[in-house]
């Protein structure tokens, strides 16, 4: 049977937890509760906070030693433990944490352990900030609570009962990947300059009979599509913008992290790639843009993304880099390279056009790939509908040899 877990600190939010696990019972849940304080908590819980402590290889009594970020390290890598086992059982239908920014580091960490399609739900004060290290690539639900989560009050106790509400109402303990398709579903990655290329891929895809998802390539979109392949949600990837990979080797506001590009390769799901914005580097407002960058061309998207022209030496790195993470793909990827430039900015007559540029990622891709792709270069812009009839015919032949991961009904 399958149960909400709740994770917190008892130590400190023993009220409001304690109104949250009544909330739940009322509901008709018996919620599994791992008490994850670093001082003594609530002995009464499913798992107290010496057990967790111990499932780290620590003894609770020794963690205020250690310092505060160290210990909710600990307690939350005991958690982790202790959540593995149950989703491993499938006892678990959601998970819910709740309080400051401890809470969100502990659900950062037990967040992504259970698979995309398990809601996940963090309440918490720091939803306020920047939720992407909280957030990850999971499809978490966050909640602000209005007021801090502390004590008991009218306001904090409506926000625990929605809090309650939805964590019954989503409760599942099936995972995407585990939901039988009735179509081959395709991941595509888009920014606003790929916008015209990847509309037309997708149209295609749809009219063939399958279903495509499209994915903001903005850093979280990029490592949703990695998980989703991993976990055999997406039978194939059309990966049209690379922007991400420009950020992490650039220190742009939108990388995806090391494992962009690591996903669909390892999980054996088919790609066809394109470089779309590898042309650009986005930051925040004017202001955030590195000294660095001031000798290059600069554009404001709107007042908070401000771009910067990659060079054409980042270009070959982030050809290289491509050959790199794919390394020894177990489907068949192939790479469609458009010298008639990588993005809408990125063409004859526009700020950021610049033809060595996309030859130089050409030159990178070609000196490290191998026989890990097959590599297709085209004179068209990414946006051109050539180049978009281009990326589906390929994407078709790799359909065609039956080469897509999951068995579905079409």
């Amino acid at each position: 049977m399958s149960r909400v877990v709740v994770a917190g600190s008892f130590d400190s939010k023993a009220v409001p937890f304690g109104l949250l696990v009544r909330a739940l019972r009322d509901r008709g849940e018996d919620p599994v509760v791992i008490d994850t304080s670093v001082f003594p908590g609530d002995p009464s819980v499913t798992h107290p906070a010496p057990e967790v402590a111990t499932r780290a290889g620590a003894r609770h009594a020794d963690l205020p030693a250690l310092g505060r970020a160290d210990a909710v390290r600990t307690m939350a890598d005991g958690a982790a433990r202790i959540l593995s086992e149950l989703h491993g059982r499938g006892d678990v239908g959601a998970l819910v944490c709740m309080g400051g920014s401890n809470a969100a580091t502990v659900f950062a960490t037990l967040a992504p352990i259970l698979p995309l399609g398990i809601p996940k739900l963090l309440m918490s004060t720091t939803i306020a900030g920047d939720t992407r290290p909280m957030m990850g690539a999971t499809d978490a639900v966050l909640l602000y609570p209005v007021v801090d989560v502390d004590g008991d009050n009218a306001v904090l106790r409506r926000m625990i009962d929605r809090l309650a509400d939805t964590a019954v109402a989503l409760k599942s303990t099936t995972s995407l990947g585990e939901t039988r398709r009735e179509r081959r579903a395709v991941a595509l990655t888009m920014y606003g300059v790929t916008t015209p290329c990847v509309q037309r891929v997708a149209g295609h895809i749809a009219d063939s009979g399958m279903e495509p998802l499209v994915f903001h390539a903005n850093g979280t979109g990029g490592r949703s599509v990695e998980d989703l392949a991993r976990q055999g949600a997406v039978d194939a990837v059309v990966d049209v913008t690379l922007a991400e990979l420009g950020n992490e080797l650039l220190g742009g506001a939108f990388p995806a992290g090391p494992d962009r590009l690591t996903g669909a390769a390892g999980a054996g799901v088919p790609q066809v790639i394109a470089p779309g914005a590898i042309d650009m580097i986005a930051f925040g407002p004017r202001r955030t843009v590195p000294p660095e960058f001031e000798d290059r061309t600069i554009l404001a998207h709107n007042e908070l993304v401000t771009l910067v022209r990659t060079s054409e030496d980042d270009c070959r790195a982030i050809g290289e880099r491509v050959a790199e993470r794919l390394g020894a793909p177990k489907a068949p990827v192939v790479v469609c390279i458009p010298l008639g430039g990588t993005s809408m900015l990125d063409k004859d007559g526009e700020a950021f056009w610049q033809p060595a540029a996309v030859r130089a990622f050409a030159d990178g891709l070609r000196s490290k790939i191998g026989a890990a792709a097959d590599v297709v270069e085209s004179p068209h812009n990414i946006n051109d509908p050539a180049f978009s009839d281009l990326l589906f015919d390929c994407l078709m032949s790799i359909v065609a040899r039956g080469e897509t991961r999951a068995d579905v009904a079409v």
